[in-house]
This record gives C-alpha cells, sequence and structure tokens, in this order.
C-alpha cells in the first residue's frame, strides 16, 4: 500500500518523522510532546507519520506495512540509519526539512506562519 498524498491535498498537513527505532532520543523526545499536545496537532490537522528502520511504522498511531515504510523513505530519500523530519504542507509541498533537534513550538510556530494556517486561524476566530 502506497501513501497517496492526494488524499491529504488542502485538507491535512503531514508531518513525517523518521528514525532508525523508537529508541532514537530525538523520535523519543518529539513523540512525547506529540502525545502531550494532541489537541495542539489536531488543531493544526497534521497527520502524523512515524517511519521506523526497525520497528513498527504509523501513520497517526495505525500500523503501517512495511512497504509503505519504505516507499516513503525512498520518496524523501531518508536512510533507514537517519534521524529526519519533514513537515509536508496542505499544498503538497515540503515547508521543512530537518536531521537535528527540532522541538514541537519550533513547528507550530512555522505552521501558524503560513497564510493558509492564518486564514484557518481568523476563521476559527483567533488571532496569531
Amino acid at each position: 500500500m502506497n501513501v497517496d498524498f492526494e488524499q491529504f491535498k488542502w485538507k491535512n498537513r503531514l508531518l513525517l518523522v523518521f528514525a532508525p527505532d523508537s529508541n532514537h532520543p530525538l523520535f523519543e523526545s518529539l513523540r512525547r510532546d506529540i502525545s502531550t499536545r494532541k489537541h495542539e496537532v489536531d488543531d493544526r490537522d497534521l497527520v502524523v507519520f512515524e517511519i521506523l528502520g526497525v520497528g513498527t511504522s504509523k501513520r497517526d498511531g495505525t500500523q503501517l506495512d512495511p512497504h509503505t515504510a519504505a516507499s516513503l523513505r525512498e520518496r524523501f530519500n531518508v536512510s533507514t540509519k537517519a534521524f529526519s523530519l519533514i513537515l509536508v504542507g496542505k499544498d503538497g509541498g515540503v515547508k521543512l526539512r530537518r536531521n537535528d533537534p527540532v522541538n514541537l513550538e519550533e513547528i507550530f510556530r512555522l505552521i501558524d506562519s503560513m497564510p493558509m494556517r492564518q486564514d484557518e486561524m481568523l476563521q476559527k476566530g483567533r488571532s496569531f
């Protein structure tokens, strides 16, 4: 099963987190942040992919088959031994690509600075 990115276009932002395994410190830290700030993740229409070199890869907590995980690594050119974070905007474009420590607050600030997100916040009656 390949991931059809068209199904997310204009509806969701994608946060793809690649790691060698679930014990990788950058992966663990980010995963913890995401789970404690789930409401904020959902509010930004983020679909979170956890793509592991070893272990079970997931999309929003649902298991991905190994072929799908491998195709995502290939599509974004990420080694099974590397940590990488990729943010894909609602338009389907890569907005951020990092291989170093990144916290959720930085990702939220980037998303919140995007014109489409600012429109969403205005529609929801929030200021930015």
